[in-house]
């Protein structure tokens, strides 16, 4: 009954506003603070959820756990940020971000030798740590008139009209035990980008909706990662170093990439369950075994500045919500709580992107609906939207993990290796 009561005092408050469109973002990771600036520019009011306080220099947010870890944004991803947000990228340089042509100054390693990356034209890529590009996203999507932040909120629900059909607000909830807050913000436009650990299918669920099929393409993908400064006569061909793992016998590689202040990410990478160890000792004997020298003799002498740091939670996982028979009307999940892609091939960062323009183009075509403060059929154009726009990545990221003997799949994937 207490949950009816609310569906319906926030379903009026939220009809009675003639026109009004007023949007919650939940989560402020990449996808999110894309997301809120795309919606900026459709709706009048735009309120993020975030339960961490956001990053800030070098300190690492709670909710965003594999951010410690190598992240490259690709051209393509770094061209849809630009027009998102102009001139980003020459801020970012002017921050110690470092500025890499793939074609020239990356060594790439994979199968046996040295390849020479293709980039198609767009070469420039920047390279910077997760909470700088965070930070001055969040910086500049803070700063829109109509976007405002909830902070130290956790998203624990949706609220919907009395008929079931369209979302009415987000449940939210502060602290823990008896000193917990719940409250309802509402809202007629919902963006779940609460990424992996989203709980929006069990959301759906418990408003008799069913929730999206979930594919999943797992090779057990381990990374362990120390932040070390570069040697000061250290002297390269290459500003970004890569060593590929390669099906199916080769399960090891590592990735150095630069960032702001001198620094290097250093990340050990083992597939097929041939985890890099945690500690010191075995953090270097991994580096020595890679199938090439260059990686251990470029740290042999670096400073680290960081303990080794673990994550394992690397498989592909696809949640269909372009399938669904019945929409919640309003409701829309992007980012890593769609698709989110095993890291070792560098797409995450540009998928979540990727979204907004899936975002835009959508909210687009619907805008003469949105200014009369409709958002009946939204969510299933977007989600159609989103599918064809992450389809290629999908299957860049998955199809060499087929390969690797172990590699666990669950759902019907098996007899669909893509997104179609």
């Amino acid at each position: 009954m207490m949950a009816q009561k609310l569906s319906k005092q926030t379903s009026a408050k939220t009809e009675d506003q003639n026109g009004t469109i007023a949007a919650i973002v939940i989560g402020s990771s990449i996808a999110g603070l894309t997301a809120a600036k795309t919606l900026a520019s459709y709706v009048n009011q735009v309120t993020i959820i975030e339960r961490d306080e956001p990053g800030c220099g070098h300190n690492f947010r709670s909710g965003v756990p594999q951010a410690r870890h190598a992240h490259t944004l690709m051209p393509g991803g770094q061209e849809i940020l630009e027009k998102l947000f102009p001139d980003i990228i020459a801020e970012l340089i002017s921050k110690g971000a470092v500025p890499v042509d793939i074609e020239k100054e990356v060594a790439f390693f994979h199968d046996g030798d040295w390849r020479t990356p293709q980039q198609l034209g767009r070469n420039l890529s920047i390279s910077c740590s997760r909470p700088l590009l965070e930070s001055a996203l969040y910086q500049r999507v803070t700063a829109l008139p109509n976007v405002t932040v909830k902070r130290g909120y956790q998203a624990v629900g949706l609220v919907a009209d009395a008929t079931g059909q369209r979302v009415t607000g987000v449940r939210l909830r502060s602290g823990r035990g008896a000193n917990a807050k719940k409250l309802v913000q509402p809202a007629n436009l919902v963006i779940d980008a609460s990424g992996r650990q989203s709980q929006a299918p069990k959301w759906l669920a418990s408003l008799k909706l069913t929730p999206p099929e979930e594919w999943r393409i797992n090779a057990f993908v381990g990374y362990v990662t120390r932040i070390y400064q570069q040697p000061a006569n250290f002297a390269a061909n290459w500003k970004r170093l890569y060593i590929r793992p390669t099906p199916p016998n080769s399960t090891r590689g590592a990735i150095i990439l630069p960032e702001e202040n001198g620094r290097w990410v250093v990340t050990l990478i083992g597939i097929a369950g041939d985890y890099p160890p945690t500690d010191e000792t075995g953090f270097l004997a991994f580096a020595q075994s890679l199938p090439t020298p260059q990686f251990y003799n470029a740290i042999k002498s670096a400073r680290p500045l960081s303990a080794p740091f673990g994550f394992r939670q690397t498989e592909n996982r696809v949640r269909r919500y372009d399938k669904l028979p019945r929409y919640l009307e309003g409701f829309m999940v992007m980012g890593d709580a769609v698709c989110a892609l095993n890291p070792v091939y560098a797409q995450g960062m540009t998928a979540a992107v990727m979204g907004s323009y899936a975002l835009e183009t959508t909210l687009k075509i619907h805008q003469h609906l949105l200014a009369a403060g409709s958002v009946v059929g939204l969510a299933a154009a977007f989600h159609k939207e989103l599918h064809d726009t992450l389809n290629r990545l999908w299957v860049q990221s998955t199809y060499k993990d087929w390969e690797w003997p172990v590699t666990e799949v669950t759902d019907n994937a098996e007899t669909l290796p893509n997104f179609a």
